[in-house]
């Protein structure tokens, strides 16, 4: 019997596992572009680490497109699918701004203190930061509020685990009105706390929500309408859903309240296409043009005299001037970028193996070492996937299969067999949440489902001869049980929650 339920659990585990065809097997739109693109995609051996994407290439008013790969392991990508922008929001956000200083609904000079006049800021530094210091990374502040929101720890456990990091993270001005220790000046910071904080900002200057302003004021005039912000949970209709790893599905990051800077934000390669088009025309709207005036330099960038505007990165890179910006979510990456001379590029991917910033930059012709490098995951990393997908399995065996009686170890009881199927399961299922599946055979993790099957059958099976507890001191047992119990019973609450919210 237990040969039979190891084949079995070994075949459903097989096929349940971490899986994905590997983006260069399936292409739509433009042949060549997605030739040229698959080249540059990274060869792990197994599914390649990128699961689907979508690339544009503009070359004087002409857009290529091509789609590559799928959007959730089946379903090709086409150049029209809806992809998470990730913090390429940002220069989304700074539009509007600009969009608001156009109207003069706001001016890039005013100050926190101005704005939110009914907000008492704990730190006069803090009230002191201007609209300008918020859209530069300029305003001292961290990316996450780390110490200051109390919702932090939460949003760490959900990063950890590959869950809705931002769902727990308070309103970033309310958060900033408890901050001190802050110092707003000229140096560069990239801080997500700085632009939440500038959305909120910029939707009361407007009197609207975030999305709706954002919607009315940049996208609808340029034709964006595949662009969204969620405001409830879910994602858009044939969207290319989030992995973390090829064939490993991702939560998507959604936070209303920190929508500006790239959180349950959608959108398509002809919607950015778009808007690219639009600001490199010679007579480019002046929201667009304000964007891009350099205002503060970057250090880290200097070797590309580096400079930011509002929201894009400004570089020199082989000659060449060339704005862009990328994202990176949960299981989502994106990257835009557009030179002088009416060239630009769009790469969207559902993975965050994805080199999105080498491939892009590259399609431009231009060579950034940086983002050349073959990025290969630490082996420290492989060997934990191992020791948690098929370790843990192994060991809670071994542990519901030893003696009642051993002179070796404590004797067997069910509480025991408790902590040992509780904790196997829980670290199990954790693998396939942190693991690296990129370049981990799923066999792996199918031969992990085989044991804890197993484990499961054994403790079944002796469960009637085994005594509830064993030991001298019975406290001293219940208390040996109880903590490590809870403490992986939550682990494994955990695990199963960010799989219910899976798309």
């Amino acid at each position: 019997m237990m040969f039979a339920v190891a084949i079995a659990a070994l075949l459903a585990a097989f096929f349940a596992a971490p899986s994905s065809l590997p983006a260069t097997a399936v292409s739509t739109g433009d042949h060549q572009l997605a030739q040229r693109v698959a080249a540059l995609l990274p060869d792990s051996g197994l599914a390649g680490g990128s699961v689907g994407l979508s690339v544009a290439v503009i070359e004087h008013g002409k857009v290529r497109k091509a789609g590559l790969g799928t959007t959730d392991g089946s379903t090709p990508v086409q150049p029209e699918t809806v992809f998470e922008t990730g913090s390429a929001q940002k220069v989304l956000t700074a539009t509007l701004l600009a969009d608001l200083v156009e109207t003069q609904d706001i001016k890039l000079t005013d100050t926190l203190a101005e704005l939110w006049p009914d907000t008492r800021f704990a730190d006069p530094a803090v009230a002191g930061i201007t609209v300008e210091q918020l859209a530069t990374h300029t305003a001292g502040l961290p990316s996450i509020p780390t110490r200051d929101d109390p919702g932090f720890p939460r949003a760490l456990a959900g990063y950890l685990l590959a869950d809705n990091a931002y769902a727990s993270l308070n309103d970033p001005v309310r958060t900033l009105a408890t901050m001190t220790g802050v110092h707003p000046g000229t140096d560069y910071s990239y801080s997500n706390l700085g632009y939440a904080a500038l959305g909120q900002t910029l939707a009361k200057a407007d009197g609207r929500d975030y999305a709706t302003a954002l919607r009315e004021r940049v996208l609808a005039p340029l034709g964006m309408h595949h662009t969204t912000t969620r405001t409830t949970p879910g994602v858009p209709a044939d969207a290319a859903l989030p992995h973390g790893t090829a064939g490993v599905a991702a939560v998507p990051w959604m936070n209303p309240a920190w929508a500006a800077v790239g959180t349950g934000t959608w959108t398509t390669g002809s919607d950015l296409a778009a808007f690219l088009i639009a600001t490199m025309r010679d007579d480019a709207p002046k929201p667009l043009t304000l964007t891009h005036r350099p205002r503060a330099k970057v250090s880290d960038f200097s070797a590309y005299d580096g400079r930011v505007g509002l929201g894009w990165q400004l570089w020199k890179a082989n000659g060449t001037r060339v704005s862009w910006h990328n994202g990176l979510t949960n299981g989502s990456r994106s990257f835009i970028a557009h030179t002088g001379d009416d060239r630009a590029v769009i790469v969207l991917a559902n993975s965050t193996r994805t080199p999105v910033e080498k491939i892009g930059f590259q399609l431009l012709k231009l060579s950034i070492p940086e983002f050349d490098e073959e990025q290969s995951p630490h082996p420290a990393l492989l060997a934990l996937t191992v020791l948690l997908a098929l370790g843990a399995p192994a060991l809670t065996l071994l542990g519901v299969a030893r003696p009642r009686r051993s002179r070796l170890s404590r004797p067997l009881d069910r509480l025991k067999v408790i902590s040992l199927l509780t904790a196997g399961t829980a670290l199990w299922l954790l693998a396939l949440r942190v693991g690296e599946w990129g370049h981990t055979p799923r066999l792996v993790w199918a031969l992990g489902c085989v044991l804890l099957t197993n484990s499961v059958v054994l403790a079944a099976w002796r469960w009637r001869r085994l005594p509830t507890t064993r030991g001298r001191y019975l406290w001293l047992r219940w208390l040996t049980f109880s903590v490590p119990t809870l403490i992986f019973g939550a682990l494994l609450y955990a695990d199963v929650m960010v799989l219910i919210h899976l798309p």
